[in-house]
Parts: structure tokens; C-alpha cells; sequence
């Protein structure tokens, strides 16, 4: 059975290195897409004044298994040191539905 596709929800919850995120945006921008995935939204506009609202990035993983292969992939390990030093994520995936 094919796993399905996911989103990947990342909610930004703090920024210690301005810099270094920019950083970490511009180069995992460019490694996500030849490893399968596709950054669809930044941002987020929160509705009806709701409160502790924080930015959001959205991907589009083919499947959970494709965005855990990125994640452990020795490419992003540099990657994901400029982002520990740098911010701290929350990160959801969600199933797409047929």
C-alpha cells in the first residue's frame, strides 16, 4: 500500500539568531525540492485577532517516509545545526486525504 501525501506544518515559536535563520531558509529552501519536497506558504495571517499566533511554513511532501528521509538525510545535518542554534520549531505532519 503507497503511503499517502502529507503537508508539513512548521510553526516558528522562536527566533534567537535572526541571521542564521535566513541562513538555514535560503539553503533548506534549495534542498528541499531535489529531495522530494515543495515549500507551498510562509507566513500566516491570524484570523479574528486570535492570540500567541505564530508564522508558519507549509511543504508538500509526497509522503511522511520522503520528509523523515530529508530530515535524517546527511545533506540537511548541517542544516539542522544552524537551525537549532539559530530558532525552535513545532513541526505537525498531516496525512492528505484521497
Amino acid at each position: 500500500m503507497q503511503e499517502p501525501p502529507v503537508l508539513v506544518i512548521v510553526e516558528v515559536i522562536s527566533v534567537q539568531d535572526p541571521a542564521g535563520r535566513k541562513v538555514y531558509q535560503e539553503r533548506v529552501g534549495a534542498l528541499i525540492g531535489p529531495l522530494g519536497g515543495e515549500i507551498i506558504g510562509r507566513g500566516g495571517e491570524p484570523v479574528d485577532g486570535e492570540l500567541n499566533f505564530a508564522p508558519l511554513v507549509i511543504q508538500r511532501w509526497p509522503s511522511e517516509s520522503a520528509f523523515r528521509a530529508f530530515m535524517a538525510s546527511e545533506a540537511y545535518q548541517p542544516l539542522r545545526q544552524i537551525r537549532l542554534a539559530s530558532f525552535t520549531i513545532k513541526v505537525a505532519i498531516v496525512p492528505l486525504s484521497a
